[in-house]
């Protein structure tokens, strides 16, 4: 059995999600890791600060667990229309950190997640287009909770389920 990890970009109601998948994951006897890149805090990626001072030591470690894992639910909330700024920034921190920029998430497995107060139809749709041109295989399944929207379950366990069953091939 491999491991699911789940990506969170928001310190409330999106890791409040993350860690609901969490842990219906680990019902399903399915190992997840959570990865908070908000608690990451990594400095704000541009060509001058990586001259500068090179890539954070939180960037390397957080791409070597992307590379290790095979499966991920990317949780954020829609800003704006888009992706916060803290899941593009990680996302462009680890595509810096490894050998090729597509390493990460060429060939691995993801699913999409929100907690929106605003809709969210457009972060799923924002993360679909980044994930893709990061090589990644998205499931046509989304997870899109708001305040009036409860999370279903039953929907979250397929979508673990098929992460699981895709990770493991």
């Amino acid at each position: 059995m491999s491991k699911i990890g789940i990506l969170v970009a928001s310190s409330n109601n999106n890791l409040k999600l993350g860690q609901k998948l969490a842990l219906l994951a680990k019902e399903q006897g399915v190992e997840t890791e959570l990865i908070d890149l908000v608690s990451l805090n990594l400095p704000l990626y541009n060509t001058i600060e990586e001259e500068k001072n090179g890539i954070p030591k939180e960037a390397l470690e957080l791409a070597s667990k992307i590379l290790s894992l095979k499966a991920f639910i990317v949780v954020a909330p829609e800003y704006n229309g888009v992706m916060p700024a803290v899941l593009n920034n990680a996302m462009s921190w680890t595509s810096r950190a490894t050998k090729d920029w597509r390493d990460a998430f060429n060939e691995k497995v993801v699913g999409l997640a929100t907690h929106s107060g605003g809709g969210g139809t457009k972060v799923l749709q924002a993360m679909r287009i980044q994930f893709q041109h990061l090589g990644a295989n998205i499931l046509s399944r989304e997870i899109l909770t708001s305040y009036d929207k409860p999370l279903n379950e039953e929907s979250a366990i397929n979508m673990i389920s098929q992460l699981n069953k895709l990770s493991e091939v």
